[in-house]
């Protein structure tokens, strides 16, 4: 039979009727609660049953079925009660077992300070442990970036497993890289050097792990312009400025340049600065992490400057033996002419010869003279004598060269030319590199040359990369000391690095800035001690320390030589650098990066700014010490001219 449904007249719907007696059986508190929700519903479907279309989706008389329903609710509601909250309560447990398992973890953002918070809902069908059962590992961030500060950095890892009722659930960390960041069995990274390291959490017991990759990047300090003025001239090619970012191992090392008057002066992204009107204006670097800024001023003239002078520093008494060459080194003055071409010539070519770069070579015996003559008309004549063969190089072996010092300044020659070393250097495996857009590359042959040549780099601090590093410095132990106040195990080492100098050979405050720069200022992680088969042991010169595995190479080496103190390895790292460079002839920094005696063999480093960054560097340490003596070893190229340098 079928039940129709008829608007009630006024509101007295069933359901609201077995509410109310539901509320009003109940005591106390409820009840009066109740009969005020009551009271103010019942308001509120008068209200709108005042519209027909809604009173009559409201208003309705349940069937008799459904009113048996309600009176057995309204006679039955502890039985349903007891029953109904039971259930909520088991739900209630799931949930917050599900909650447990999935507890909110911090999540690192990179390049933000703030926390956001991750949560992960794992489902599986059991809580016990069997073959079907889903084990997995989370870590609490897969993607992460810290700074360094003041050499050194913390973050935490943080781990869960599931299900949470497995028995064994110890997690073993490991580190891709320790030389740039350990963890301990806690999760707790502490960072030492920039770059990127990859975690491992591994559930050993089966067979899971989970990996999470942390950059660490050193921001940029500062930013040091070497050369504060430079003087270009109409038509000529420009200059390259090379400022310093500090510290050296900063993250990145990008520049932006700009030109106040482009009308003046341009300048492209690599800093070379070339002319473009008469006029004096600014080129300004800046870095583009934490914008610090560095200024030149440039000034464009118009003005030919002529050559006034030419000096043959070992003109004097000059002799060669007949089929051995010598190369004359000339200085022209004033050092900004801008027209250096010189002309050669000999009177006698059956005693003498001089090629066009100013090469000399033994023909006969007697003496002739040689003239030497710039563009304009300056000129300069010296004889040689040109002595009988030795006997003892007939094959013209003789590689010995003639040094002419200049008050504290050296000038080396060498007979190959620049071009020549240049050629020697592209066919190295792994040929130069330079550093470009955050990392190395393959630098040209031009490039290389520019580097390479010594007139490119040699004013203001460039000149440090010439710096006779086998001379002492004359510096006291007080001032040694104050320099090292601040850093780290270094502090109070004066004394040390004063009697290492002596013992071999070695600049006493190269050995400060070396070890400083190698060392994170006395507290990188080879400074402070590496345990290696449970003896601690110290490298402050960075010593072996590979690029593939710094850390381990480093303490290895000091573990083989026994530098188990910070002393030690002061005097360990001493030895060791007059033996392999010092004493082998590469006694300034461009030596140690070029070896001008044998290149292509025994070369510091591939970076073919090396010297001149290591220069800037060293200036600003040298600086420090007012009351040090300097003394530099500059070479000379068949056919160059040599850049002039002050000793002060």
């Amino acid at each position: 039979m079928e039940v129709k449904l008829k608007r009630n007249k006024k509101p007295e719907n069933e359901l609201y009727n077995a509410l109310k007696a539901f509320f009003t059986g109940m005591g106390g508190i409820a009840k009066a609660v109740g009969a005020l929700l009551m009271y103010v519903w019942g308001l509120f479907i008068e209200f709108l049953c005042k519209n027909k279309r809604i009173a009559r989706f409201i208003y309705v008389t349940f069937p008799p079925v459904k009113g048996k329903v309600l009176t057995y609710i309204k006679e039955h509601r502890f039985k349903i009660i007891i029953p109904a909250a039971v259930g909520i309560v088991t739900l209630a447990v799931l949930f917050g077992v599900t909650l447990k398992n999935t507890e909110n973890s911090d999540y690192y953002t990179e390049g933000d300070d703030e926390i956001e918070f991750g949560m992960f809902f794992q489902n599986y069908s059991t809580f016990y442990h069997s073959e079907k059962t889903h084990i997995a590992v989370y870590l609490n961030w897969t993607d992460g970036a810290i700074d360094l500060n003041d050499g050194h950095a913390e973050a935490k890892l943080t781990s869960k497993v599931y299900p949470v009722t497995l028995e064994n659930q110890e997690i073993k960390w490991t580190s891709s890289d320790e030389s740039i960041a350990v963890i301990d069995e806690n999760g707790n990274i502490k960072a030492a050097a920039p770059g990127k390291v990859t975690f491992t959490a591994a559930l050993d017991a089966y067979g899971k792990k989970k990996t999470a990759t942390l950059d660490i990047r050193q921001p940029v300090s500062g930013l040091f312009m070497p050369t504060s003025t430079i003087t270009l001239y109409m038509g000529g090619t420009g200059r390259l400025l090379s400022p310093r970012i500090l510290p050296e191992n900063a993250s990145n090392q990008e520049i932006i340049w700009k030109s106040k008057n482009n009308k003046i002066a341009s300048v492209d992204e690599n800093g070379r600065v070339k002319p473009v009107g008469v006029g004096m204006t600014e080129v300004i670097a800046v870095t583009e992490d934490g914008g610090f800024e560095a200024k030149c001023f440039v000034n464009v003239v118009n003005s030919y400057i002529e050559v006034q002078e030419i000096d043959v520093l070992n003109g004097e008494d000059m002799s060669v033996a007949v089929g051995n060459s010598i190369n004359a080194v000339v200085m022209v003055s004033p050092s900004n002419a801008r027209n250096k071409t010189l002309r050669w010539s000999s009177d006698n070519e059956d005693i003498a010869k001089v090629s066009q770069t100013g090469r000399i070579r033994g023909v006969g015996e007697g003496t002739a003279k040689i003239t030497v003559e710039s563009v304009n008309g300056r000129k300069q004549s010296f004889s040689v004598a040109v002595t009988a063969s030795d006997e003892r190089d007939p094959f013209n072996l003789n590689t010995d060269y003639d040094v002419i010092t200049v008050g504290t300044v050296k000038y080396t020659p060498y007979n190959a030319t620049l071009p020549q070393m240049v050629k020697t250097q592209m066919l190295q495996n792994p040929p130069p590199k330079i550093w470009r857009g955050g990392g190395l590359i393959d630098a040209s042959e031009a490039e290389t040359a520019e580097y390479m040549n010594p007139s490119s780099y040699y004013t203001d601090a460039y000149k440090y990369q010439f710096l006779d590093l086998s001379k002492p410095n004359n510096v006291s132990e007080d001032s040694l000391n104050a320099y090292l106040e601040d850093k780290g195990v270094l502090r109070g080492m004066g004394k040390v690095f004063i009697e290492a100098a002596r013992d071999y050979n070695v600049s006493e405050v190269y050995l400060v800035a070396h070890a400083c720069l190698e060392s994170g200022n006395g507290k990188s992680q080879l400074a402070r001690g590496v345990e290696v088969n449970g003896t601690t042991v110290y490298n402050l010169f960075g010593i072996n320390a590979y690029d593939a595995n710094p850390l381990g190479g480093g303490s290895s080496k000091a573990y083989k030589e026994g530098w188990t103190s910070v002393e030690s390895a002061i005097r360990g790292g001493a030895q060791w650098i007059s033996r392999y460079y010092i004493d082998a002839g590469q006694n300034t920094l461009y030596k140690m990066l070029w070896n001008p005696d044998d290149p292509g063999t025994h070369q510091y480093a591939t970076d073919i700014g090396w010297a001149v960054k290591q220069a800037v560097s060293i200036e600003k340490i040298f600086a420090s010490f007012n009351d040090a003596s300097l003394s530099f070893d500059v070479p000379v190229y068949s056919g160059q001219i040599p850049p002039t340098i002050s000793a002060e």
